[in-house]
């Protein structure tokens, strides 16, 4: 019996031993035209040769789909014979959920081969596909302008033109022609909050500093944050020993893969930004949306790539920003291990401890251990001052009953300390306390 020959749309594998690449072709045929067929006991010319088949062999086929192919899809899996009485196996499945990725790569069909999809390619395949929730939903603003956007494609060798037709190839615009989420987030002027928060200890009780890095074009978002969190990223040199031994805050390549896959991974239809937390002992990168439906979390760790956002996958692809390989994970969990992961209440967090105590962490504690050693004066002047720091010295007298002389001495003693600051002149300025 003959089955005709290998196309764009059916392959032939003579044994379940070549199972993996069987389904490596079916990707790149669903990839293609959306319509996937693969025979299992058929030679290269078509001619039914046979196999055996057992009990489970039908069963760690569906696994090996469930296990390798994302999106999921739900395959026709049929043993059959023929006139000869030899045995073969036809999967076949269709689907329009565009990209289909297998073990992590994507696959497109070319003639009788499966080529892995470049970056083009690819950046193609997402804007053609309707899966994509941000893709079509209305922004809220229609009046958008993007220099910002331009300007990072214009670096990247792309020139942009202000058409239906560029903006529709970068999938900013939704079945109506209106613009969509994906073009609001890259907009020169939205009401996207990015928000990077430092805390003073090991919880969220005392904040310290609260930067917005958002409400502009989401890649300069992006890039600021990364250029916050390198220039952050200082050393501690160990010259003991025989070796110079450098360790870094944090690693900052991790850092880096988890902050670009908080953000493209992102369930931007809630309005809610992925964050970055700091506190003394760790880093916590926040995404919103959990894991896609599709997408197991063993199949996470190792690197599966299933896109959430498949219009901005094709932009941070066109600048640089992500690339298809699907290393980021994998990237974090050599360097820290899968326990920094947590998967919690719709959210992906990535934990990342900090190498060693910061200096100002060590300057704050300092500070804490000097207050405990304060006079009953010293404390109440520190306290007054924390809550009226424009108050006079003489205000601090009248109020506790003390000279003004050994008030000013008091003070002076707490800038010793580090604990009191004059910010400004005597006449016009104020008291910080630390």
């Amino acid at each position: 019996m003959n089955l005709g020959k290998e196309d764009e749309y059916q392959e032939f594998k003579e044994s379940l031993g070549q199972l993996d690449k069987g389904l490596k072709s079916i990707t790149a045929m669903l990839n293609r035209h959306g319509d996937a067929t693969v025979y299992f006991g058929v030679d290269d010319d078509g001619n039914v040769c046979g196999l055996d088949i057992g009990k489970d062999t039908l069963m760690n086929i569906r696994n090996g789909i469930a296990n390798k192919i994302e999106p999921r899809i739900y395959a026709e899996i049929k043993d059959d014979v023929d006139e000869d009485g030899k045995k073969y196996i036809k999967v076949s499945a269709k689907g329009s959920d565009i990209p289909y990725s297998y073990d992590g790569r994507y696959y497109i069909r070319n003639v009788s081969a499966d080529e892995q999809a470049t970056n083009d390619v690819l950046r193609k395949m997402l804007s053609n596909s309707d899966a994509d929730l941000i893709k079509q939903k209305e922004s809220p603003i229609q009046n958008l302008t993007f220099k910002s956007f331009f300007a990072i494609l214009s670096g990247c060798g792309i020139h942009p033109t202000d058409s239906e037709e560029f903006y529709g190839n970068y999938g900013l615009l939704n079945r109506s022609g209106k613009y969509n989420i994906n073009a609001y987030l890259l907009s020169d002027n939205n009401d996207v909050s990015v928000k990077v928060v430092i805390f003073d200890g090991k919880s969220k009780s005392v904040m310290s500093k609260r930067t917005e890095y958002g409400k502009k074009c989401l890649l300069l978002s992006v890039s600021e944050v990364l250029e916050y969190f390198n220039s952050i990223n200082i050393s501690n040199v160990d010259v003991k020993g025989a070796r110079r031994k450098e360790t870094f805050l944090f690693d900052f390549p991790s850092f880096r893969e988890a902050w670009i896959n908080a953000c493209l991974h992102n369930n931007w239809n809630e309005g809610i930004a992925p964050s970055v937390y700091m506190y003394d002992d760790r880093i916590e990168i926040v995404s919103y949306g959990g894991l896609p439906f599709s997408l197991s979390k063993d199949g996470f760790f190792n690197g599966t790539s299933v896109p959430v956002n498949k219009s901005l996958l094709t932009v941070f692809l066109s600048t640089k920003y992500a690339e298809q390989s699907g290393h980021g994970v994998p990237t974090i969990v050599e360097k820290y291990g899968k326990d920094v992961f947590f998967f919690e209440d719709g959210m992906l967090k990535v934990v990342m401890p900090l190498a060693f105590e910061r200096a100002e962490v060590k300057e704050r504690k300092g500070r804490l251990l000097q207050k405990k050693g304060l006079t009953d004066n010293q404390k109440k002047v520190y306290d007054y001052l924390s809550k009226h720091p424009e108050d006079s010295l003489q205000d601090v007298a009248d109020n506790f009953g003390l000279s003004l002389t050994g008030v000013k001495k008091i003070c002076l003693r707490l800038q010793e300390y580090g604990l009191l600051e004059r910010d400004g002149s005597k006449r016009d300025g104020f008291w910080k306390t630390k």
